[in-house]
């Protein structure tokens, strides 16, 4: 139902602040007390009055108006609605498996024993885990995962910043769950409530079978760790049916105050959970209230007697309640038109001009500009593979739309006005939405087309409403039809009543005209659609129009609008190809208009031989095959209820619209979040001014002393050193007229051998400053910066590795992808310095000590010698990653050798082979096996790789298939299956004679 924009009801309803409300913290602004809907509150709005009865005796009455009753009843239904909203937005996507996670430091904690991760349910608990990622894991500040079974496994240590790069390790981390045994939750919440996880806020535990331990045991353990600390706990018993299971989840939640949440998975639906609770409870407090409404238009209400005065007019007595439909009764009032306007156009259109992507709103399209994927290429000076690298403070990585990380830089004035823009964009698409369901547009849409014909339903079903017929066809004809080109109105239950034989223009006196006929209208019949449908496809629609000026070239836009309250007579399908047929490759549109119906007397109806039974039992089965019909007539769904919009083609493009600006907004967020948290800074307008980094300030008194002249130590030496440099400036001075080739003299500066290349270190740069002190011309020396240490880090290229098999050997494949060639030998990793300090007999404590720096640094063992690791835990990472990398791909590789005909033959690597194939009475019983496999290789590597062959079959005899070497044609390669086929095992074996007579050399017509 589209009452309110998508935005302003997650505010209202959901709450879209950064995080999302549980029912509790939702309930307190929006329970029944809150919102000031209760019998008190009722009652204030009445008068009590005293009365005397004929007893004598005093009583008291309540007096209260029928508009006010009808008024809190209206919002007691509205708040139920409103209660039911919320628990439909509960049971989507991951929070109808899992409930609504809360906290911005999340752990989550997996059962994946043997019980919870059978064959059948692994698959969904991997699906329904990627879910709770996307959905709402996503959108939290730090995260924690562990698995459990008989021994528990975490993902990271201890909890880390959600980013990209760790949410891609969260997707492949659930995509590699297995089965681990037993269901040890005590190991898990020790691991859980443990030291490294003590920053975290919300613990999820999913639990799927009974567990090990008791559920005293449990409790107790953490009612233990739960002292002192602000940590919620959140139970989730994921499709068990188990009792003990679900008896844990809601005592675990009952004892730490915290959540619980049950679902199963054989029904679909949430068995129990807290937010769900309490739900409920509100729509039966609300059901309650309603109750006494109903006894206190009875006259009584507890003690009190109550006069609610009625008001009714005649004239509505015949109207049903349909609040979503036209309340105007003045029919024979004449048409209040509108003046022509702008064309109207469809959403779909209207956003190909003011969506994302006109706007080039999209937030890809917005950072293309300064996106960079990682790049490996091979630099020819360099002759090896040269990988880009990223610095972390310019770029940031953003998960693109295809799944692949690209280095982003982000500049936060220009995504501050994307927001400002994207939000502004927003606010168009919300009021478009707020104007689509308003007056004749919430009944019809959007008419769109410049010659229209309207189809009307007046069948003997929608009799009790033909009161909103005609006032939905008045607003149509006051609102929308005035900028048309030509119109028409046909009528239609079991015979098929047209206004006009042609379309006519929309003149002031043609819509009175119009209007005026529709007031004569009957409901008769039945819902005869395809007659309706044959008279304005192949009738007016195909004749000339009554009209003088015929239509121009290129053809206007015609359009049929079949305003109905179910599906037609005919068979579906039949009517569903008829209208396909009639509007391919034209200027022509069906929309369809679905309104409530009232068949509630359809059996009497039936029986009494006057309607035809429904065919469609419930209103989504009947919303479905019409949805149908309208997309085989290339045209739009609408569909309306007594409360409002349930469906429409028109808003749900601008719906699908607004969640994906909404997408970008959330995405944008976390780049300006992850900004402002790297750079350390406020975002722009949320803080106060920085000082300005120089302030000059004035020194009140009088002014130091001079300074004493006298020469310090320093300015002696620094005197002394410019006399040096003078001397040897003298030395190396040569006259202007010397030629150039000559080099100028050099002074000589200590010894050095003749013609030794002795390589000058650079000297470090060192800033210092130089201060005199207080006591006579001593001086200090402050030091502002030194030399940055070289950088250690050992940077690994990521692997280029084949993807198709090439066709060589082993030995050769080796050479240019093995560990030596990749430069991943461990050998020379930690070819480092062999660890020379022994372990000593110290006399004086008696003991054997080692050296203290070996504790330092890491040793290991290779070839029989100590050496020390100097290797850090980033490069040992990496290293393992590329290393499992190459062991994939050499696993691949093997399969590919073991595959097939490569698993007898091996790879043929020749281009001309003579196969001799061993005949003899011992391959009696691999016979059958042999031309099996030889099939194949002429097939898999013979035929596919272009190789000239012969066959040789040897046993006492040797036969010989062809003389020479054949072209693996298709014809050869199937002769040769064929002459395989027909050979018999029998006699000795002639080996050498075979050998003989397969030779290059031998007279065959071979190289």
């Amino acid at each position: 139902m589209f009452v309110l924009p998508v935005t302003q009801r997650l505010h209202k309803s959901q709450g879209l602040s950064g995080k999302w409300k549980s029912s509790s913290d939702w309930l307190q602004t929006h329970s029944l007390q809150s919102i000031g809907l209760s019998l008190s509150q009722l009652r204030y709005q009445g008068t009590i009055k005293t009365l005397a009865r004929s007893d004598g005796s005093l009583t008291r009455q309540l007096e209260i108006s029928d508009n006010a009753v009808r008024e809190y009843e209206s919002e007691l239904y509205q708040a139920i609605e409103l209660y039911h909203g919320k628990m439909r937005w509960l049971n989507q996507g991951s929070m109808k498996v899992f409930g609504l996670v809360k906290g911005s430091r999340v752990g989550v904690i997996v059962d994946v024993s043997d019980a919870n991760c059978t064959e059948e349910r692994l698959v969904d608990l991997q699906v329904n885990l990627l879910a709770l990622i996307e959905e709402q894991l996503i959108c939290k500040r730090q995260l924690y995962l562990l698995s459990f079974g008989t021994e528990s496994n975490s993902l990271w240590d201890s909890p880390v910043d959600v980013n990209p790069f760790r949410l891609q390790q969260a997707r492949r981390w659930v995509e590699e769950l297995r089965a681990g045994g037993g269901c040890n939750v005590l190991q898990a919440l020790k691991k859980g409530f443990g030291f490294g996880c003590a920053q975290l806020d919300y613990l999820v535990l999913i639990v799927g079978s009974s567990p090990n331990q008791s559920s005293d045991v449990l409790i107790e353990y953490i009612e233990q760790c739960m002292l002192g600390r602000l940590l919620s706990i959140h139970a989730v018993s994921y499709c068990s049916s188990s009792p003990v299971t679900i008896h844990i989840v809601k005592t675990l939640a009952e004892v730490v105050r915290g959540r619980y949440h049950i679902f199963s998975a054989s029904l679909g639906i949430v068995g129990s959970s807290t937010d769900m609770d309490l739900l409920w409870a509100e729509v039966k407090a609300a059901r309650e209230l309603v109750f006494d409404i109903e006894t206190l238009r009875q006259g009584q209400l507890g003690d009190l007697a109550v006069t609610v005065p009625q008001q009714i007019w005649t004239e509505l007595r015949c109207v049903p309640d349909s609040p979503s439909l036209p309340e105007s009764l003045n029919h024979n009032a004449p048409l209040c038109i509108k003046p022509p306007g702008i064309q109207p156009t469809s959403s779909a259109c209207w956003l190909k001009s003011h969506g994302l992507r006109a706007k080039r709103l999209g937030l890809y399209q917005v950072l293309s500009s300064n996106a960079y994927s990682s790049l490996d290429k091979f630099v020819p000076v360099l002759n090896k593979s040269v990988s880009s690298t990223v610095l972390e403070k310019a770029m940031m990585q953003c998960e693109w739309h295809d799944g692949t990380v690209k280095n982003v830089h982000v500049e936060l004035p220009s995504l501050l006005n994307y927001q400002r823009r994207l939000l502004s964009v927003m606010c168009v698409l919300e009021r478009r939405v707020s104007w689509l369901g308003t007056g004749s547009w919430h009944i019809w849409g959007s008419v769109c087309e410049q010659r229209v014909q309207v189809l009307v339903d007046l069948s003997v079903l929608n009799s009790d409403l033909s009161i909103h017929i005609r006032l939905s066809l008045r607003v149509l004809l006051e609102e929308q039809l005035a900028n048309k080109h030509a119109f028409n109105i046909i009528s239609f239950g079991s015979v098929v009543r047209p206004w006009r034989e042609n379309m006519v223009p929309p003149t002031a006196e043609n819509l009175q005209e119009a209007w005026q006929w529709v007031l004569g209208l009957q409901c008769t019949g039945s819902k005869n659609t395809l007659a309706v449908l044959r008279q304005a496809l192949e009738g007016s629609l195909h004749g000339a129009s009554s009209h003088p000026s015929s239509p121009p070239n290129p053809p206007l836009s015609q359009g049929l609008y079949l305003f109905t309250s179910g599906v037609p007579d005919q068979e579906m399908d039949a009517v569903c190809s008829y209208v396909s047929e009639c509007c391919s490759g034209r200027p022509l549109c069906l929309h369809v208009c679905l309104f409530p119906g009232k068949g509630t007397d359809t059996q009497n109806r039936w029986e009494a031989g006057v309607a035809p039974p429904t065919r469609y039992t419930t209103k989504d089965e009947t919303a479905g095959a019409l949805r149908q019909l309208a997309q085989a007539g290339n045209g739009r769904f609408h569909w309306i209820s007594e409360t409002g919009i349930l469906d429409s083609d028109d808003i749900s493009a601008l719906i699908a619209e607004m969640e994906k600006a909404a997408s970008y907004w959330q995405k944008s967020s976390m780049l300006v979040e992850s900004l402002i948290q790297r750079a350390g800074c406020q975002c722009p307008g949320n803080g106060a001014a920085a000082p300005s980094p120089v302030v000059w300030r004035h020194k009140d008194g009088p002014l130091p002393p001079p300074r004493p002249t006298t020469l310090s130590l320093a300015r002696l030496k620094s005197k002394e050193s410019g006399k040096e440099s003078s001397r040897d400036a003298v030395l190396t001075w040569r006259p202007c007229s010397a030629k150039a080739a000559i080099p100028p003299a050099q002074p000589m500066i200590g010894w050095s051998p003749v013609g030794a290349n002795v390589k000058q270190k650079k000297e470090l740069e060192v800033s210092q400053s130089v201060f005199y002190l207080e006591d006579g011309n001593n001086f200090g020396v402050v030091f502002k910066s030194f030399p940055k240490p070289k950088s250690a880090w050992k940077s690994y290229p990521p692997l280029t590795l084949p993807k198709q098999e090439q066709i060589c050997s082993t030995k050769q494949w080796l050479k240019h992808f093995g560990i030596k060639k990749l430069k991943l030998d461990l050998h020379r990793l930690v070819s480092g310095p062999d660890c020379t300090h022994q372990k000593n007999l110290i006399p004086t404590v008696y003991k054997t000590v080692s050296s203290k720096y070996c504790s330092s640094f890491p040793s290991v063992h290779i070839n029989g010698a100590i050496r020390h690791l100097l290797l850090t835990p980033k490069e040992l990472h990496q290293y393992l990653t590329q290393t499992e990398r190459l062991l994939q791909r050499y696993t691949q590789r093997l399969r590919w050798l073991l595959s097939g005909s490569r698993s007898m033959f091996g790879v043929v690597l020749e281009r001309e082979v003579c196969i001799l194939l061993d005949v003899s009475g011992s391959m009696a019983i691999h016979l059958g096996e042999l031309r099996k496999h030889l099939a194949c290789l002429v097939w898999d590597q013979l035929y596919r790789n272009r190789v000239r062959f012969s066959l040789l079959a040897f046993s006492e005899e040797v036969k010989v298939w062809r003389p020479t070497l054949q072209e693996p044609s298709e014809e050869a390669c199937w002769d040769a299956v064929l002459w395989a086929g027909q050979l018999i095992t029998h006699g000795g074996t002639r080996t050498l004679e075979a050998l003989q007579v397969g030779r290059p050399e031998h007279a065959h017509g071979t190289p």
